[in-house]
C-alpha cells in the first residue's frame, strides 16, 4: 500500500515536472518571441524614421500637389496594411480587394482615376499659368515694345564734291550751300502714306507744279482715294496686278476727279517726287529758293511729317565764269541721278541710284576723287513702316580736291585772244578757233582753248573741240614725212638730200606745186631742212614717190608703179608723233583723226604734205612737242594731283596730296638724234631765217620759237590756217598748236601764226 502510494506520488511528481517544463517552455517561448516582437518593433520604429527623413528630404524636392497624392497613396498603403495585421490570418489579393471595396462608398472606387485626371488638369493649368506669368511679368517689357517696336536702317546722303582748281590753286569748280527739304522713304510706306504727308507739306512750301501731267494728278487721287477707286473697278479689274491695275485704275479717274485747286497741285508734285523715290535713300523735296520760313514751318511741323527733314544741299558754282566749262563737264541732277547706260557699274561701285555723278569730262573722269565720302545716317522705321527719326552717325567727308594741270591766266589770256579773232572776222564760215598750250617735256597742258560763234552770233566754249574735232592740217607734218624718208632710206643720214623744187604733171591727176608757183615755176634745189623752212611741196612728195618706189620724176609720168602700201608706211611714222593715234589724254571721246581711204595713188602724195587725213588741234600739239623733245612722245595729261585736305588738332586745314601724276613716255620716234635735230634746224628756220614761212609772223619775238606754218585748201574756196611751234628753241617750255579753220582765202586774214605769236609773247612776258 505504501508502495502504490509512493508510486502514485511519484507518478503525480513527475506529471507535476513535466507540467512545469511545459510552462516554463512555453514561458521562455512567449518570452522568446515579445523579445523578438519588441526587436521588430525596434528595427521597424527605426527603418520608420529612416523612411520618415528620407521622405522629408524628398518632399522638399517634390511639389506640393505631387506630395498631396503621394501622401493619400501612403494612407491607403498603410490602410490596408493595418488591416492585413489584424487579421488572424492572410487573405488572398482578391479577397482582400473584394474586403476593401465592401467597406468603401462606391465614388470612391473610382478615386484613382479620378486622381489622375485631376493631376493632369491641374498640370495643363499649372503650365498656362506659368507661360501667362512669363508673358506678363517676365517678358511683358519686351513685348509692350514689340507692338510699338521700331527698326533702325542705315541711309546715306551725298556729301558735297570736291574742287576743281588750276595749277596755281585758283578754284574754277566751288560748291554754294543752299538749304533744303527732303524725303526718305520707308521700306513698306503706301501711296496713301505718301500721299497724306505730301497733302500736309503742301501747306507748308510752295514748289514748281509747272511739269505737272494730268497722269500725275491722276496718280495723286487714286492714292489719295483708295477705297474709291476700288469700288469703281469692276470684280474682272480687281483681279489685275502691276501695271495692269494700275492702267485699270486711271481709266476710272474723271477729269471732274482732278479739278484741282493750287494746294492740291502742289501735294501733286511733292507726292511725284516722293513716289519716285527709292526705299531708305534722302530725295530732295525742294532745294531752290527754300525760304527761312520755309524750313521753319516744316520744322515745327516735323512730328506729323514722317521720312521728311529739313537739310543742306550744294550746287556747283564756277568762279572764273565759262572759262574752260565744257571741259569740266558737269554733274547729274538728283532726279535723274546715275546715268541709264552706266548704271550697273556704278551700283557695283557703292552708288546709289539717286547719286550726283559727273557726266562728263573733268566731273566724270575723276569722279572717283571728287565723290567723296557720304555722310551716314541711322532712320528709325515705325510699325507703319514710315521713317520716325533720323540722326546723323558719320558726317562724311567732303570730295578731295582735284588739282589741274591749267594756267587758269593764261587760258583766260588766251580765250581773249580768240574772241577777239572771230570779232574781227566777216565772213561766216570763218566761226571758230582752237589753242593747244603744253609742256613737252611732261605732257602737261598748260591751256586748252576753243572758241566758236553760234547762228546768234554769241562767241561760246568749244574747248572740247580741241580733242574732239579734226582737220586737214596742211604742211604743219612735213616734219614727220622727212622723218619716213630718213627712216625708209630714201633720205640719207649725212647728206644734205638735195631735191628739185618743180610743179609735178602726172597722168590722171591735177598738177601737184608749191605755194609759191603761182609767183614763179623756177626749179629750186632743195636740202631737207630748207623744204622745211620755205615749206617745199613738191620736195615731200618727191620723198613719199622714193618709199613709194619711184626713185625718179619725169614730165606726164604714171603713178601706176606706186606701192599700194605708201599711204600706211608714212602713217606708221606719223603715229610714232602722235598724229592719228591717241594722245593718252586722260578725259573720255578723244577723236583720233580721220585717215582716208586711198583711192588713187594721188591721195597718198597728197598725205605726204598734210592734204589727205585730218588730225585734232591737241594731236598737231603733241606732234610739235616731240620734236621739241627730241622724239621722245609724252602722255598728254590735264590731271596734275588729287589734294586731301583734313582739320587738325588745332583747327587749321592741312593740305595733303593723296596723288601725282607722273609723266609718261609713250614711246621714242624711231629715228636718230642727228635725224630729229635737222627736223628741229629746218623748224627753227621756218621763223627765224629770212626765207621762212613763219618769220614775218614772229620778227621781233624777245624768245626764240621754231615752228611750222600750214595751209590746206578744204573747198569752195576756204583753207585751214595752222601752226605748231615751241620756245624757246634751246630749252623748250612750251608746244603751241593753233588751228583757224574755215578762212576765206580770196581776202585778208589773220594766220594761226600770228595768233600763236599773241601766245607766245603774253606767255613769256609772264614767265621772266
Amino acid at each position: 500500500m505504501d508502495d502504490e502510494k509512493k508510486s502514485v506520488s511519484s507518478n503525480d511528481q513527475e506529471k507535476h515536472h513535466r507540467h512545469g517544463f511545459r510552462l516554463r517552455r512555453e514561458k521562455n517561448r512567449h518570452q522568446t518571441n515579445r523579445a523578438k516582437v519588441k526587436q521588430m518593433k525596434i528595427q521597424s520604429d527605426r527603418k520608420n524614421q529612416d523612411h520618415k527623413e528620407e521622405n522629408k528630404q524628398t518632399e522638399k524636392k517634390v511639389p506640393f500637389w505631387q506630395r498631396l497624392f503621394t501622401h493619400k497613396e501612403k494612407n491607403r498603403e498603410q490602410s490596408k496594411t493595418s488591416t492585413t495585421m489584424t487579421l488572424k490570418k492572410p487573405l488572398r489579393r482578391s479577397e482582400m480587394h473584394h474586403e476593401d471595396n465592401k467597406h468603401r462608398p462606391i465614388w470612391q472606387r473610382y478615386l484613382t482615376r479620378l486622381n489622375i485626371i485631376l493631376v493632369v488638369v491641374f498640370a495643363l493649368f499649372a503650365v498656362l499659368l506659368v507661360r501667362l506669368a512669363d508673358l506678363q511679368i517676365v517678358n511683358g517689357h519686351t513685348f509692350e515694345q514689340l507692338v510699338t517696336m521700331t527698326q533702325t536702317n542705315i541711309a546715306e546722303r551725298s556729301v558735297p564734291r570736291g574742287y576743281i582748281e588750276d595749277k596755281n590753286g585758283k578754284k574754277l569748280v566751288d560748291n554754294e550751300g543752299v538749304q533744303a527739304i527732303s524725303y526718305t522713304r520707308g521700306p513698306s510706306v503706301s501711296g496713301s502714306d505718301m500721299a497724306t504727308t505730301a497733302d500736309r507739306l503742301a501747306g507748308l512750301i510752295s514748289v514748281d507744279t509747272t511739269g505737272l501731267q494730268d497722269r500725275d494728278l491722276k496718280d495723286y487721287w487714286i492714292a489719295k482715294n483708295e477705297k474709291t477707286i476700288d469700288q469703281r473697278l469692276t470684280d474682272k479689274e480687281k483681279q489685275l496686278e502691276g501695271s495692269q491695275l494700275n492702267e485699270a485704275q486711271l481709266s476710272h479717274v474723271t477729269d471732274k476727279d482732278i479739278q484741282f485747286n493750287d494746294q492740291q497741285k502742289t501735294a501733286t508734285a511733292i507726292y511725284k517726287k516722293m513716289n519716285a523715290a527709292y526705299a531708305m535713300s534722302p530725295t530732295y523735296i525742294k532745294n531752290k529758293d527754300v525760304s527761312t520760313e520755309e524750313i521753319a514751318r516744316v520744322s515745327e511741323n516735323i512730328q506729323s511729317l514722317p521720312g521728311v527733314s529739313t537739310t543742306m544741299d550744294w550746287n556747283r558754282t564756277y568762279p572764273q565764269g565759262d572759262l574752260l566749262k565744257s571741259v569740266l563737264g558737269g554733274v547729274t541732277s538728283e532726279s535723274k541721278g546715275l546715268p541709264e547706260d552706266q548704271a550697273a557699274t556704278y551700283l557695283a561701285q557703292g552708288y546709289a541710284r539717286n547719286d550726283r555723278v559727273g557726266d562728263s569730262y573733268i566731273e566724270k573722269a575723276f569722279d572717283e576723287f571728287l565723290r567723296g565720302s557720304k555722310t551716314r545716317y541711322e532712320t528709325e522705321i515705325n510699325q507703319n513702316g514710315e521713317v520716325s527719326e533720323t540722326s546723323e552717325t558719320y558726317a562724311g567727308e567732303q570730295g578731295e580736291t582735284v588739282k589741274l594741270t591749267i594756267d587758269s591766266d593764261l587760258q583766260k589770256k588766251i580765250e581773249d585772244i580768240a574772241d577777239q579773232y572771230l570779232n574781227s572776222q566777216g565772213s561766216s564760215s570763218s566761226n571758230s578757233i582752237y589753242f593747244v598750250v603744253s609742256n613737252p617735256k611732261t605732257g602737261a597742258l598748260l591751256s586748252i582753248v576753243g572758241r566758236q560763234k553760234n547762228s546768234d552770233g554769241e562767241i561760246v566754249d568749244d574747248s572740247l573741240g580741241t580733242f574732239t574735232s579734226s582737220f586737214t592740217s596742211g604742211s604743219v607734218v612735213k616734219g614727220a614725212t622727212i622723218t619716213a624718208g630718213y627712216y625708209y632710206g630714201v633720205l640719207k643720214e649725212g647728206s644734205d638730200n638735195i631735191q628739185v623744187d618743180e610743179p609735178l604733171y602726172f597722168q590722171g591727176t591735177p598738177r601737184k606745186a608749191s605755194w609759191w608757183v603761182n609767183s614763179s615755176t623756177a626749179p629750186r634745189s632743195l636740202s631737207d631742212i630748207q623744204a622745211l623752212e620755205v615749206s617745199s611741196n613738191v620736195y615731200m612728195i618727191k620723198t613719199a614717190m622714193a618709199i613709194g618706189g619711184i626713185n625718179s620724176y619725169y614730165n606726164n609720168m604714171s603713178l601706176a608703179g606706186l606701192d599700194d602700201n605708201l599711204a600706211d608706211k608714212l602713217r606708221y611714222i606719223y603715229r610714232q608723233y602722235g598724229l592719228g593715234s591717241s594722245t593718252g589724254l586722260d578725259l573720255p571721246n578723244e577723236a583720233q583723226g580721220i585717215t582716208g581711204s586711198v583711192a588713187t595713188p594721188g591721195n597718198a602724195l597728197d598725205l605726204a604734205f598734210g592734204q589727205f587725213d585730218t588730225f585734232t588741234p591737241l594731236q598737231l600739239n603733241q606732234y610739235v612737242a616731240t620734236v621739241a623733245n627730241s622724239g621722245k612722245r609724252m602722255a598728254v595729261h590735264i590731271l596734275d594731283q588729287i589734294e586731301k585736305t583734313s582739320t587738325t588738332s588745332n583747327n587749321k586745314n592741312q593740305t595733303q596730296v593723296v596723288y601725282q601724276v607722273k609723266p609718261t613716255l609713250l614711246n621714242q620716234v624711231e629715228a636718230s638724234d642727228s635725224v630729229i635735230k635737222r627736223i628741229q634746224r629746218g623748224f627753227w628756220g621756218v621763223i627765224n631765217s629770212s626765207n621762212g614761212t613763219g618769220h614775218s609772223e614772229f620778227s621781233g619775238s624777245s624768245v626764240t620759237v621754231a615752228g611750222k606754218t600750214g595751209t590746206a585748201e578744204v573747198g569752195n574756196g576756204l583753207i585751214n590756217s595752222t601752226f605748231v611751234g615751241y620756245a624757246p628753241y634751246d630749252d623748250p617750255q612750251i608746244a603751241i598748236s593753233v588751228v583757224l579753220p574755215n578762212i576765206n582765202s580770196n581776202s585778208s586774214y589773220a594766220t594761226a601764226a600770228e595768233e600763236a605769236r599773241k601766245v607766245t609773247d603774253f606767255y613769256f612776258s609772264n614767265n621772266k
